[in-house]
């Protein structure tokens, strides 16, 4: 292959960055030591472990979302990179991939990948027809009332419903048609949509979608989780400016929503891995409290974020018990009993 009037040995290339040195570069903790080890998926939120690289075939695959390929799929997917700039980056000697492992507390965070350029127009279109489906269905309206998000909290936020049918034959009609379905990801490769059976979450900056993930009602369904491919965001970071006066972080969707449908400056981290990223996407907001899950990796990855953050962050410590803020939700004094979590917080952090 020929990159900038220079021809690159693909194969000889590969050789240079094994896989699973790339992946482990990346901040993704893999198990085992053999021609198989597992981690968790860095494209999609899970905690199963469904991440798969094989050292035979120097190849990923993770059987949550269906991410798979070489190290050069997923140096792009991490990086939002195309083919020719993934080879540019790795072929300049520095094997350079961007780390997504936690940083010693003197390091200073580096800066937030850009998301992957996505098509606003189409992601509306799929966003409000995700919308109609969750109004008419009485099973995702009593899924997300189980978990502590009413129908108005719901339409407010622009959560949705996706059947699993009916978002091609309408994003067509609508004049998306060709490549720009093919190139949205909203489709899986043997034509199904992603987002079956999922209550949909869109991440929305300036008042439009530029991301999307989902969770499954139906609680034996895998992937729990799915979500469009490449970097994920700072869920709901960009919704509310680019300098907003304070925000709370939450781990996953449901605590995101909960919080986000009880009026608070709300954003998820989605997960507990990337905290580096987490952090240099705060770089504008003056005071965070982190109210992760209450276990030891969202203990372990708070603490990593507030080393990061500084004197700006506050632990909002949940009550023993309580797995989450989603669990907090569902009790029927969860919304005050958070409210003066929140103050401890802030009263201990003077």
């Amino acid at each position: 292959m020929v990159v900038s009037d220079k021809t690159v040995d693909i194969a000889e290339l590969k050789a240079r960055h094994p896989l699973g040195e790339a992946v482990e570069a990346a901040g993704v903790v893999l198990r085992g030591k053999g021609r198989v080890r597992q981690g968790v998926c860095p494209f999609h939120q899970e905690g199963e472990g469904s991440f798969t690289v094989y050292g035979d075939s120097q190849r990923f695959w993770c059987f949550g979302c269906g991410a798979g390929g070489d190290v050069l799929d997923f140096v792009g997917r991490m990086e939002g990179l195309t083919l020719p700039e993934v080879i540019r980056r790795l072929d300049d000697g520095s094997g350079a991939v961007v780390s997504t492992s936690h940083q010693p507390s003197q390091a200073r965070p580096t800066a937030p990948a850009m998301l992957p350029p996505r098509d606003p127009a189409l992601l509306t279109a799929t966003v409000r027809f995700y919308g109609r489906q969750l109004r008419r269905s009485r099973l995702a309206v009593q899924y997300l009332a189980s978990r502590g998000v009413g129908l108005d909290a719901a339409l407010r936020l622009g959560l949705g419903y996706a059947t699993g049918y009916g978002l091609r034959e309408h994003l067509q009609a609508n004049g998306f048609t060709g490549q720009r379905l093919r190139d949205s990801g909203l489709f899986l490769e043997r034509g199904a949509e992603r987002f079956a059976g999922t209550i949909t979450v869109a991440d929305v900056a300036s008042g439009r979608p530029r991301w999307l993930t989902g969770r499954a009602v139906q609680p034996d369904a895998r992937p729990r989780f799915q979500a469009l491919p490449g970097p994920k965001p700072v869920l709901g970071l960009a919704n509310l400016g680019p300098a907003p006066p304070w925000a709370i972080v939450a781990e996953g969707v449901f605590d995101y929503l909960a919080l986000a449908s009880w009026g608070y400056p709300a954003s998820a981290a989605l997960g507990t891995q990337g905290m580096d990223k987490v952090a240099a996407a705060l770089s504008g907001c003056p005071r965070v409290f982190l109210a992760f899950d209450n276990d030891n990796a969202g203990n372990s990855a708070a603490t990593s974020l507030k080393e990061l953050l500084g004197n700006r962050a506050a632990v909002v410590n949940l009550p023993q018990g309580v797995a989450d803020l989603g669990e907090l939700a569902t009790q029927p004094n969860g919304q005050l009993l958070f409210r003066r979590l929140l103050a401890q917080a802030a009263n201990a952090a003077r």
